[in-house]
């Protein structure tokens, strides 16, 4: 798959999942649960936070297993035998990442892997870090794509898909 491809793949498989995840997160946003009891009690509720747990990762996932390497390649950064830091410092200096941001959107993402049975206080807050991360990675993917667009790097067709 040609470069451009790659770019053009995993855009569209971030728009994806930033799109689901952006209308899960307005959802939450009009009606948020206020503790853990009130979020077990709804089941509609917790269909809504695995929805946006789900997307957050896979967004997350899709940035840096794909999109990170299409856009060093678009870039023509010779990225092949860099470790992830050193990707990710170079797209902190190019503009398109911030590193400390990146991990902690990592932290609050391992955070949730721990449930704290006799502390629903602690896995609440969790859920409120992830979320908050997840309209930072919402917010900074779709600043990136603008960059890439602003660049010249890729541009939309009128139905939104990227087109190299």
């Amino acid at each position: 798959m040609s470069t451009p491809d790659k770019l053009a793949a995993a855009l569209w498989e971030a728009d994806r999942h930033r799109q689901i995840l952006a209308e899960a997160l307005a959802e939450w946003d009009r009606s948020p649960a206020t503790g853990w009891p009130s979020l077990e009690a709804d089941h509609g509720c917790v269909r809504l936070v695995d929805q946006i747990l789900f997307r957050f990762i896979k967004l997350q996932d899709a940035l840096g297993e794909r999109l990170v390497p299409a856009t060093l390649a678009a870039l023509n950064e010779p990225f092949e035998d860099w470790a992830m830091r050193d990707r990710l410092t170079r797209l902190e200096k190019l503009g398109y990442l911030d590193i400390d941001a990146w991990l902690a959107w990592r932290e609050a993402r391992n955070r949730l892997a721990h449930e704290y049975p006799d502390h629903p206080e602690l896995r609440f807050a969790s859920l409120q870090a992830a979320i908050l991360a997840a309209h930072a990675l919402v917010t900074r993917y779709e600043q990136w794509r603008l960059r890439l667009e602003t660049a010249g790097i890729v541009q939309l067709t009128s139905q939104g898909t990227p087109c190299n």
